[in-house]
């Protein structure tokens, strides 16, 4: 367990503090904060309660002190209890959630990374970004205005093997737009945990663990929660100059979906970036891990047992309230379309599972490489969807289960901020 320290530009009314144990970050008082402080393992209960009664506004006794570390500070996971060791933090768990990231598998760790970041992170640099944002702009609007991308639709049409190279190129921006996240928060002073594959919703992604960004200042989160998009530009710039020098026209369809991704990223109603960077705007560490505990906090229903929410500021307070207005009824639709529409989704899919089998077997029986990977790649996005969708369902169910079993759960003076990844 380490203790971070005040949480930097909180959206919070009071001062809020973090400790961070293994890898989750949990959001305390400051008044658990200072017991926190003060456990050494040799110093009794009189001891520290001498020490917090000197150094705080607060008259300790030795009761006070094994109460609270008894009954805030173990169940939070901060200390061990008396027998055992310490425990799972009650709301930070790593099952199944359906609006996190899902099966993931790490791909490059902190030793590969931070050498690399350590090179990108200059990028962000007043005098490298403002020119290099400013040029990107230019060629955004010489594609798009001057130029055009009808021929790049053309090209795809009579060449369908160049998809393949198009989506070869969008699968390197998304390790670029990674690299982004990566690379901003080094800028900012933290440090990626690692970079993987999962699942979200209902598609394959690839994340990056930025979860050390929560100790950061408000512009530093954002800045990480935009370098995705950042670094999309720059790339996007490069398939600009490559288009200039080879004249490849789709090239440039490349480039419209890249802008397309990052518009479709902007939506603050899952866990894209747009939902980062409006949360670490407010100051708000993450809106879906902590809507249960403001929804408690807004209405104070006696029956309605568990953790509420420190007191907000008052724009703060009114964003959220808009949020949580727009956002609830928005997955309640798509939820309900998802089910209702599920079996006619299964059996197109299947359908068209049969019908890609048989243009492979027949790309294979003439020799057509172009084909057979076609149809192969086409069947195994259309699987890897299903998948996410089963997966989704899954997590959608344990989820409500879980809230189920812990109707009866106690009040918390901590919230569990959990672990972000971008």
């Amino acid at each position: 367990m380490e203790l971070i320290g005040e949480m930097e530009e909180s959206g919070f009314r009071d001062r809020q503090w973090l400790a961070r144990r293994g890898d989750r970050f949990v959001q305390l008082s400051e008044l658990l904060y200072r017991v926190a402080e003060e456990v050494d393992g040799g110093s009794t209960h009189e001891e520290m309660a001498e020490r917090l009664t000197r150094s705080t506004d607060w008259a300790f006794t030795a009761e006070n002190v094994r109460q609270i570390a008894q009954s805030k500070l173990v169940p939070l996971g901060i200390l061990a209890p008396e027998d055992g060791e310490a425990q799972g933090v009650r709301s930070g768990g790593k099952g199944a959630s359906p609006l996190g990231v899902n099966a993931r598998k790490e791909l490059l760790g902190p030793g590969v990374i931070d050498p690399i970041m350590g090179a990108l992170q200059g990028l962000f640099h007043p005098f490298a970004l403002v020119p290099i944002l400013a040029v990107a702009a230019l060629a955004q609007a010489w594609a798009f205005l001057a130029h055009g991308v009808g021929g790049a639709l053309r090209e795809v049409i009579y060449a369908p093997g160049l998809i393949l190279v198009v989506l070869g190129i969008l699968l390197v921006s998304g390790v670029v737009h990674e690299f982004g996240h990566a690379a901003a928060l080094r800028y900012g002073g933290g440090k990626v945990r690692g970079m993987g594959a999962g699942l979200y919703l209902v598609y394959p992604v690839l994340y990056t663990d930025t979860t050390d960004a929560y100790r950061l200042g408000r512009w530093a989160k954002v800045r990480t929660d935009l370098g995705g998009f950042y670094f999309h530009l720059i790339f996007a710039l490069g398939l600009v100059c490559l288009y200039w020098a080879t004249g490849g026209e789709f090239l440039l369809l490349a480039v419209l979906m890249i802008d397309m991704g990052i518009l479709y990223q902007c939506l603050p109603f899952v866990r894209f970036d747009g939902y980062w960077a409006l949360a670490d705007l407010t100051g708000i560490p993450d809106f879906f891990s902590q809507m249960g505990a403001f929804l408690r906090s807004v209405i104070p229903l006696k029956r309605w047992r568990g953790a509420r929410l420190p007191e907000l500021k008052p724009w703060v307070k009114a964003v959220f309230v808009l949020y949580v207005a727009t956002t609830i009824p928005v997955l309640a639709l798509l939820l309900y379309f998802l089910i209702t529409r599920l079996p006619v989704t299964v059996a197109v899919a299947w359908h068209s599972l049969t019908l890609l089998a048989g243009e492979f077997s027949l790309a294979l029986g003439v020799g057509d490489l172009v084909g057979m990977a076609s149809s192969g790649l086409q069947a195994l996005i259309l699987s890897l969807q299903l998948l996410g969708i089963v997966y989704l369902l899954y997590a959608l169910g344990r989820t409500l289960t879980v809230v189920l079993l812990r109707r009866l759960g106690r009040l918390r003076d901590g919230t569990a901020v959990g672990a972000r990844a971008e």
